[in-house]
């Protein structure tokens, strides 16, 4: 599964100072450099990270048929975490408290006798670890597009995120900038002279503020822009639901949305929790309308979105800006190679991120203008008319969490 097959799930990064425009030797000795069994993580005995092919985890030999797709350049990053479960260490201190117990012939141990048998406890798991006995072993697929500079990681864990970022600075000596709602934001803003109106902007409400909120529910850095990540979702949705998910793009051309599959929800006041609302038309069901009317918004929500690039099936994180899940339409070409069916789906993905971009300039250009204090009131009429007391008799059709 991955970017080579199946559905993807991915964040996305610009590569700053970025020089290679292909695969050539010194792109294949920067990899081999950083191989698997090569780089290690000084700061984390117990974690192991370093390149490998796609063919398999144990292939770490790089050569550039095996990693090229057009203008692409596809690997992975393997990940082997050394730690002993929880559940071990309490497993062998309770056998050495035990054994303990027994041969002092009492029935019950002091303080210093437990902590014996808990330091020989350590010792034991502490010995099998480095035997490699609790080994775990995942590798995760990196899409490079080397003539946009863009990076697309298979995976949304922040940890792993983290490790992928300093080994790819590492290997390549350039900086990375997470495709984010609040770096997205900056980048909109700074490029069309609205940094003003982002600086000077607060969270929307789509309810009224209710009682027992303290007026720091938001957690949020005062430069922290991810807020509008869930105001970006409540927009296509509001869309979806009053103009038949029709969006005009910046560029002149119409994007078509649905929302299907899910919907997540999370109060904006920290107040009455998270909502997981699963079906086919999760923006319809009256337990999704209710926990508007609650005043949650959504932070991820199922889409079907087309373009004149495409049309995909994904689910998308409003702070993230990651993709999870997407489905990438089948190529019309039986006789296309491996290379050259990777090639397509990577072009596919990178087509649907314009997409994504361009409906989120279309939102940010709207939002820091003088006409979202109209869009403002629009959507919380529209929230307005829902009942949140219909919550109870959805409770058949959803899944709440």
């Amino acid at each position: 599964m991955g970017f080579a097959s199946g559905s993807v799930t991915f964040r996305r990064y610009k590569i700053v100072n970025w020089t290679h425009a292909n695969i050539d030797d010194a792109f294949v000795e920067a990899l081999t450099n950083c191989a698997f069994g090569r780089y290690q993580l000084v700061h984390d005995e117990s974690t192991q990270i370093g390149w490998v092919t796609p063919q398999h985890v144990l292939d770490a030999e790089f050569a550039g048929e095996k990693i090229a797709a057009g203008r692409f350049a596809h690997f992975a990053m393997r990940l082997d975490r050394n730690t002993v479960p929880a559940a071990i260490k309490r497993s062998y201190f309770e056998i050495e408290r035990l054994a303990a117990l027994e041969a002092s012939g009492r029935d019950f141990l002091n303080k210093r006798e437990l902590k014996e048998a808990r330091e020989s406890a350590n010792r034991r798991a502490e010995k099998e670890a480095r035997s490699g006995a609790f080994r775990r072993i995942n590798s995760f697929p990196i899409v490079v597009d080397l003539e946009k500079a863009m990076l697309y990681f298979g995976n949304a864990s922040n940890g792993v995120n983290e490790h992928m970022q300093r080994l790819f600075v590492d290997t390549f000596d350039v900086q990375l900038a997470p495709l984010n709602t609040h770096t997205m934001a900056i980048s909109i803003a700074e490029s069309e002279g609205l940094m003003r109106a982002l600086e000077d902007g607060k969270p929307s409400h789509w309810v009224s503020i209710p009682d027992g909120a303290d007026g720091d529910f938001h957690g949020l850095d005062p430069t922290d822009c991810s807020y509008l990540g869930r105001e970006f979702l409540s927009w296509i949705w509001f869309n979806v639901e009053t103009n038949e998910g029709v969006i005009r793009l910046p560029d002149d051309t119409d994007a078509m949305l649905s929302v299907v599959n899910q919907a997540n929800l999370k109060c904006d006041f920290e107040l009455t929790g998270a909502v997981s609302v699963r079906g086919d038309a999760p923006a319809r069901m009256r337990e999704s309308k209710a926990a508007l009317a609650t005043g949650k918004q959504p932070t991820r929500l199922g889409l079907l979105l087309a373009s004149r690039l495409g049309e995909w099936a994904l689910t998308l994180d409003g702070p993230t800006l990651g993709v999870f899940g997407l489905q990438i339409p089948a190529g019309d070409d039986d006789d296309a190679d491996k290379s050259q069916i990777l090639e397509s789906r990577c072009e596919s993905v990178s087509d649907l991120c314009g997409s994504l971009d361009l409906l989120f300039q279309r939102f940010l250009r709207l939002r820091l203008s003088k006409e979202w204090d109209a869009v403002h009131t629009r959507i919380a009429m529209w929230i307005a008319q829902f009942d949140p007391r219909d919550a109870r008799d959805e409770q058949r059709l959803a899944s709440v969490g």
